[in-house]
């Protein structure tokens, strides 16, 4: 989906907090997530938050037809959750929304002080709603400026969590500290 500049920066804000909630509140878990929007199944990952499920959870924007996506892509992604079930044999489940401190969270934007990022739980488990709001008048550096910070930081959030748990950065799966394979 083409997105335009404060739609992306909003969904990779509201990714980027959403990380950084579940990486404080489970600090052993491995949490990942699709800064670029390119993987078709949910943009949130949490292993071992819960020892015995694997949570998900997917990000659209807050209006109707948002909702409607989200809920259609979460239905059909647990329906047939194989790459990750495949992966570690666990039920791949809709991630809790109360494992958030906050239903609604807003942050400023990159862009502007004036500028807000909001992300909020949607209707149902497993639903994240995202809005960028008061962003308006900059030219094109300073919004290519401005969503490499808020990339940078979604990016930062998911190879922190891989790299601290000892998974390899482009895979999903664990090995030891110790072991040389790539």
């Amino acid at each position: 989906m083409p997105w335009d500049i404060s739609e992306h920066a909003a969904y990779a804000g509201g990714l980027a907090t959403r990380v950084a909630e579940l990486r404080q509140r489970f600090p052993d878990a491995l949490v990942t997530c699709d800064v670029a929007g390119k993987f078709p199944g949910p943009e949130l990952i949490c292993w071992n938050g819960d020892p015995r499920e694997i949570w998900v959870w997917v990000f659209e924007p807050d209006d109707a037809a948002g909702m409607r996506r989200a809920q259609a892509r979460l239905g059909q992604f647990l329906a047939a959750p194989h790459d990750l079930a495949s992966v570690v044999d666990k039920p791949v489940v809709a991630g809790p929304n109360g494992v958030f401190e906050k239903d609604s969270v807003t942050a400023s934007s990159y862009f502007d002080v004036d500028g807000r990022i909001e992300v909020r739980s949607g209707p149902g488990d497993g639903i994240q709603l995202f809005r960028a709001f008061g962003i308006e008048g900059f030219d094109d550096i300073d919004q290519r400026v401005a969503i490499n910070l808020v990339l940078g930081a979604a990016y930062k959030a998911d190879r922190d969590s891989r790299e601290a748990l000892g998974f390899r950065r482009e895979s999903l799966s664990p090995h030891s500290r110790g072991d040389e394979r790539d």
